[in-house]
């Protein structure tokens, strides 16, 4: 088997693994998301690698959290219609699937059905292991009150996208305000979420 071919069967054998854990199939067959009820997204999408050759696929399995008031805010700023989806990219959390989990060797290659074989018994175990962490991105109360160590320093952005979202503004006023550091309060971040969310919100005089 040609390694396309194996590539590609294990493409199919990720899709029926990722739809177990609720994972829609998007773009080309290698873009897969799942949507909260308040439309934040985690997404998993396979990056082909340009070291591919003939006798081996080489990819990335890439992670991205986009969140719904982010999403929001870069689709009104580009232009773009409501009915694009996101990728990976777009996400305000973004990572790869390893050889450890998220840490260790980021290249997985598949070059004839033994090897296809193998990646996609590494891949299952490591997103049996990874999944449960992920899917509590997609708890708004779990993120905003519990803070996963697996969103790192950057979760206070994510927290404010989702109080920005929320129009909690008094919340979100105290985090980028008070309780981040000084120098930090007129970074292109912070002035970003705060002009969203002032944006919907009505003008309570705080900043």
């Amino acid at each position: 088997m040609s390694a396309q071919s194996s590539f590609a069967g294990f493409i199919e054998d990720l899709a029926v693994e990722l739809a177990g854990y609720g994972f829609e199939r998007g773009e080309a067959g290698r873009v897969f998301r799942r949507f909260s009820p308040e439309g934040d997204v985690l997404i998993f999408e396979v990056q082909p690698s340009d070291h591919s050759s003939r006798g081996e696929k080489v990819f990335y399995i890439n992670i991205g959290l986009v969140l719904a008031a982010k999403w929001e805010w870069d689709r009104q700023r580009t232009g773009r219609p409501a009915s694009e989806l996101p990728r990976h990219y777009n996400g305000g959390w973004r990572r790869r699937l390893r050889s450890g989990g998220l840490s260790g060797e980021d290249q997985w290659r598949i070059a004839d059905e033994d090897s296809a074989a193998r990646v996609t018994a590494m891949v299952r175990q490591r997103l049996e292991k990874l999944l449960p962490q992920l899917l509590l991105l997609l708890d708004r109360d779990v993120v905003l009150n519990e803070t996963p160590d697996i969103l790192g320093p950057g979760a206070w952005l994510i927290r404010a996208w989702l109080l920005a979202g929320e129009g909690r503004i008094d919340e979100l006023a105290q985090l980028l305000f008070v309780e981040r550091p000084a120098h930090t309060r007129d970074s292109v971040p912070v002035r970003t979420v705060w002009n969203y969310a002032t944006g919907r919100a009505p003008d309570t005089g705080q900043r």
